[in-house]
């Protein structure tokens, strides 16, 4: 049995994903232009400040880590099972291009679309983008996760998910 979780898409639909989302190696390497749009997913209800950051992210006790990563793992897991998730590699100098790649199953998707999932892939984070919601998401370090987009339509769908998953959205940038 191969141990295969992703397959490369084929080159016409890698091209149609470049076009579709000619912003996301930009933001990939933190230079997000200025009319792609954020919106988080957080287990936070608001941003941090600076000291509220260092009091609720260094040294977290083990159990809270881990309720902090069900809760958004149960996110994902939403997202998943509602829409088509397409990781991404990046490629050539400086990072300028991206290599998609489709998951060979939904449960390898589930599997890497979770905390600490991007080490499947050997990524320090999971990275997708979600062609038929036009947006892309990250996990990050400090529990909450960013999609990024230029179209609206991701909103109404990340907001029913966290409502069912008892998570929050965020607008905007810290």
């Amino acid at each position: 049995m191969s141990r295969r979780h992703i397959v490369n898409v084929p080159q016409e639909r890698q091209r149609a994903l470049a076009d579709q989302f000619p912003w996301l190696m930009r933001v990939y390497v933190n230079e997000k232009p200025a009319h792609v749009q954020m919106l988080s997913v957080s287990v936070f209800d608001h941003w941090l400040t600076r000291e509220e950051a260092n009091q609720q992210l260094e040294n977290v006790p083990a159990h809270e880590q881990a309720r902090r990563d069900a809760l958004l793992a149960d996110f994902c897991a939403r997202l998943v099972a509602a829409t088509e998730v397409v990781s991404f590699s990046s490629r050539g100098r400086r990072e300028r291009s991206a290599v998609f790649r489709r998951f060979v199953s939904t449960s390898a998707a589930a599997r890497y679309c979770t905390p600490g999932g991007g080490r499947m892939l050997k990524h320090r984070h999971f990275r997708v983008v979600l062609p038929a919601l036009h947006c892309a998401l990250f996990e990050s370090w400090d529990d909450t996760y960013p999609f990024y987009f230029t179209e609206p339509g991701i909103a109404d769908a990340a907001r029913t998910w966290a409502a069912q998953s008892g998570v929050y959205l965020l607008e905007g940038a810290a």
